[in-house]
C-alpha cells in the first residue's frame, strides 16, 4: 500500500537525533539569570541599605521568593521541554503561589484602610525596567523550548514566563529603594503576572511543533 511505502521511506530517512540536555538547558538558564542580576546591579547600583548590609529582613525575604520563585519556575519549564507525558511540574506553582500572598495582604490591609499608596512614578520604573531584565531569560528558555519539543505548550510557556518575570522582579528587588507594600505588589509582583501572561499566551504559540 502507498502508505506503507511511504512509512517505509520515512524510516529508512530517520537519523538518531542527539536530545537536548536538560542539564545544558539549565546552565544556561541560571547564566542568563546572573547576567540579568548583574547588569541590573552594575547599571542602577544596589539598594542603599543592602548596601550597607542593614536590609530589612522583609525585603529579603521578598528578594528570596522571587529567586525560589525564578528557580522552580525554570526548573519545570526546562523539563516540559523535553517530549514527555506525564511530567506536569505543578510543584512549581506552589511557590510562585508563595509571592501571592503579597497582593492577598495589600488587599487586605486596603479593605482595612491600612495601606500606604504607592507612588506611581516609582511603580512604572520597576514595572518597566523589571519587565524589561526579563527578556533575557525568558529569550534563554524560549529557545530552549522551542529547540525541545514540549507536549504541554500552554503550560511550558506560562512556567517560562513565571521564571524570566521572576528573576526580573528578583533583580530590581535588589536595586530599588522603595518599601511598601502597595508598591512591591504593583511594581515588582506586576513583573511576574505580566510575563506570566506573555508566556502563557504569547510564548506558547511560538513552541509549538
Amino acid at each position: 500500500m502507498k502508505s506503507d511505502f511511504l512509512i517505509d521511506s520515512l524510516a529508512d530517512s530517520a537519523e538518531p537525533v542527539r536530545p537536548m540536555s536538560v542539564g545544558q538547558s539549565r546552565l544556561m538558564l541560571g547564566g542568563a539569570a546572573l547576567f540579568t542580576v548583574v547588569a541590573v546591579l552594575v547599571l542602577f547600583g544596589p539598594r542603599v541599605d543592602l548596601a550597607q548590609g542593614t536590609a530589612s529582613p522583609v525585603i529579603l525575604m521578598i528578594a528570596g521568593l522571587f529567586a525560589l520563585a525564578a528557580v522552580a519556575s525554570g526548573w519545570a519549564a526546562t523539563r516540559l521541554a523535553q517530549p514527555a507525558v506525564g511530567g506536569s511540574q505543578h510543584g512549581a506553582l506552589w511557590t510562585v503561589g508563595a509571592i501571592a500572598l503579597l497582593p492577598a495582604i495589600s488587599l487586605i490591609e486596603f479593605l482595612l484602610g491600612n495601606l500606604a499608596p504607592a507612588e506611581p512614578e516609582g511603580v512604572i520604573n520597576c514595572l518597566t525596567y523589571g519587565t524589561l531584565s526579563s527578556l533575557v531569560t525568558l529569550a534563554v528558555l524560549t529557545w530552549r523550548l522551542k529547540k525541545g519539543a514540549p507536549v504541554l505548550p500552554e503550560r511550558a510557556g506560562l512556567y517560562a514566563g513565571l521564571a524570566a518575570g521572576a528573576v526580573g522582579a528578583f533583580a530590581i528587588t535588589l536595586e530599588c529603594n522603595f518599601d511598601g507594600l502597595a508598591h512591591m505588589t504593583l511594581g515588582h509582583v506586576g513583573v511576574v503576572a505580566t510575563m506570566a501572561m506573555i508566556g502563557r499566551f504569547g510564548i506558547s504559540r511560538l513552541i509549538r511543533w
